[in-house]
């Protein structure tokens, strides 16, 4: 057998070998393949960059398992860039598992000197969608009588400092869709239009379009859509991490077929013209 028959009839099990390296090897070291920032990744970060250095935030982790891989490193990104700026964070999840997930995050701003319950806190999960979010916005403590940790919210002196959501200098939310929690139109409501908070979106790259309005209007002052978001992020940041070694995966898996495409398609090609010159 010639090398463009053995070309066209590669064992199956040699490609799944070399796909798993391909998937495996950044997974393990970043490559930093890079990829362009677009303008909406861009118009979110420049916008985090001009709020005032040491202002407060509110992050909505409004997000269930499974769309962690897109969310949780749109938020480790963005928690950088806060914590460089010593903006405190106050996070509330309208899932239950959100409130895990900003645990996981907020760890992030530890790298920064930051202090639980006078820099940052996680309040937990509150059930009730939009109506809680309206109360909280009026009063957080009467909401949260007890953050995630079990401590008595009224004690802790970032939540001194939040007396309703107009003390905030930016919203945010992380969120796969009205599924249950709340959803970013309800976001928009309760903190643009009620209290003229500043907000913007992390949301799966479905949701891009549907929110793009909000952009548009002025009423989202950026937003971020899927893994890819997180990655642009992590480069304007400057710490390449989760997003960055799913994109680095994706593009050598892609890679891979490509060349296994082309090599195949090649050696028919190939094979055909000598046959047809034989004869």
């Amino acid at each position: 057998m010639d090398i463009l028959e053995k070309l066209q009839n590669i064992d199956k099990r040699v490609f799944y070998l070399l796909m798993a390296l391909a998937i495996a090897i950044p997974t393990i070291s970043p490559l930093g393949l890079g990829v362009d920032v677009t303008p909406a990744v861009q118009r979110t970060f420049d916008f985090v960059a001009s709020l005032p250095d040491g202002g407060r935030a509110v992050i909505g982790f409004d997000y269930e398992p499974g769309d962690e891989i897109d969310l949780n490193p749109q938020a480790k990104a963005i928690l950088h860039q806060l914590g460089a700026k010593k903006i405190k964070v106050v996070a509330i999840a309208s899932f239950p598992a959100g409130a895990m997930f900003a645990e996981q995050c907020l760890a992030i701003l530890e790298e920064y000197g930051y202090e639980y319950g006078k820099d940052y806190v996680n309040l937990g999960h509150y059930a009730g969608g939009e109506a809680t979010l309206a109360a909280f916005a009026n009063n957080p403590t009467a909401i949260f009588a007890k953050d995630w940790r079990g401590n008595d919210t009224s004690s802790l002196p970032i939540m001194q400092e939040v007396k309703s959501m107009k003390d905030f200098t930016m919203a945010m939310t992380l969120n796969d869709g009205p599924t249950g929690g709340t959803g970013t139109h309800e976001w928009v409501r309760q903190a643009v239009m009620a209290h003229n908070v500043p907000l913007i979106m992390g949301v799966t790259g479905v949701l891009a379009a549907s929110n793009e309005t909000y952009v548009q209007s002025g009423q989202c002052k950026g937003i971020l859509a899927g893994l890819r978001a997180a990655a642009e992020y992590e480069q304007l940041v400057n710490k390449l991490a989760e997003g960055t070694v799913g994109m680095d995966a994706q593009s050598m898996a892609h890679l891979l077929i490509v060349i296994f495409v082309v090599l195949g398609n090649a050696a028919m090609f190939l094979s055909k013209r000598a046959k047809g010159g034989a004869a």
